[in-house]
């Protein structure tokens, strides 16, 4: 019977940490453009192209955001970083749709689609998991 209490103690303690650090591992992350690409941008400007209020890069050209606002790594970002719900986020993408002063976001399922959409999409901004990033992506921002 001891061993059964220390084996329950221990197995609480364990998952009592990895609870603890679940958050963790999606507090940093990054926000992501093609290796190739020279844009450039300011985290006030990526937060107006992530909320749908700018639809342009600076050199005039659209933007194409891939999203993945339904995983632990787009909560993360939509509450830290763009400051705003999803769904009001998701109403002005509709309405920059279409009008056709937008193109709607490409919703991807995790780190490595987004990575992989983001590499073929010329404009394209997406975000990752800081601990996703590797050298086909270089990272605009980080929401810590």
């Amino acid at each position: 019977m001891k061993n059964y209490v220390r084996i329950v103690s221990v197995a609480t303690v364990a998952l009592a940490f990895l609870g603890l650090s679940a958050p963790n591992a999606t507090a940093q992350v990054s926000v992501i453009v093609s290796a190739s690409s020279s844009a450039k941008a300011s985290p006030e400007q990526i937060v107006d192209m992530f909320a749908g209020v700018s639809t342009t890069w600076s050199s005039g050209s659209k933007v194409q955001i891939i999203d993945q606002p339904d995983t632990p790594v787009g909560k993360t970002f939509y509450m830290k970083f763009v400051k705003r719900p999803v769904t009001i986020v998701r109403a002005q993408w509709t309405k920059l749709s279409l009008s056709g002063q937008g193109l709607a976001p490409k919703r991807m399922t995790d780190d490595a689609t987004v990575k992989d959409a983001v590499k073929k999409s010329p404009g394209a901004v997406g975000y990752i998991a800081t601990s996703s990033l590797d050298a086909s992506v270089k990272e605009l921002a980080r929401v810590e």
